[in-house]
């Protein structure tokens, strides 16, 4: 009888014991931040359930975001980790997480002097790369190439339009209407009243 008694005892706190368990691990995973991994230069988009109404973001230089509607759009910004939860109006949490940001390509090659680091891709032929921490002459070079063309590509843009319109419809010029103050001259009423022999 005793056995039987301190059996049941011992099952009774097993049944326990599980209960408390799976309760700490539900919690634990409702709570635990989920992780996401951006690559550098690539946007991941998140949708939450519902729009959000406030996000914090525990370092902006790291991973910024942007919000439409329910959709969170994460754009990485520097190697490093940080973490963003979003919060609807009343404060509850809809969207707790780490998001850590690495820099994966595979046809990256970095070569290191005195002078500092040189990144290139070579996916067939090697091309210069722009990638956070080369040295500050290789990066400028490459920023300052990189404006070039994209102020050329601006230029030929606007010479095209520019060429389309000459050679289009006739152009109308349209001149700045100068408006003249207007003199308001006063109205004078004449009234005749006609004379008539005052009776005898």
């Amino acid at each position: 009888m005793f056995s039987l008694l301190r059996y049941r005892f011992h099952r009774t706190l097993s049944f326990v014991a599980l209960g408390m368990a799976t309760s700490i691990s539900a919690a634990s995973a409702v709570h635990a931040a989920q992780e996401i991994v951006l690559i550098a230069d690539q946007s991941k988009i998140v949708t939450l359930p519902e729009a959000p109404a406030t996000v914090v973001i525990g370092n902006p230089s790291v991973a910024d975001v942007t919000m439409d509607g329910q959709s969170l759009f994460f754009h990485p910004r520097a190697w490093g980790l940080t973490n963003v939860v979003a919060l609807d109006a009343k404060g509850r949490k809809l969207g707790d997480y780490l998001v850590r940001v690495i820099f994966e390509d595979r046809y990256s090659v970095s070569m290191y002097s005195p002078a500092g680091r040189k990144t290139y891709t070579c996916p067939r032929d090697c091309e210069p790369a722009l990638r956070i921490g080369d040295s500050a002459e290789f990066s400028g070079n490459y920023v300052g190439q990189a404006g070039q063309k994209s102020g050329l590509a601006l230029g030929q843009v606007i010479g095209d339009a520019m060429t389309a319109q000459q050679t289009g419809a006739q152009q109308v010029t349209t001149q700045p209407m100068v408006t003249q103050p207007v003199v308001t001259q006063p109205t004078v009423t004449t009234i005749t009243i006609p004379t008539s022999p005052l009776p005898q």
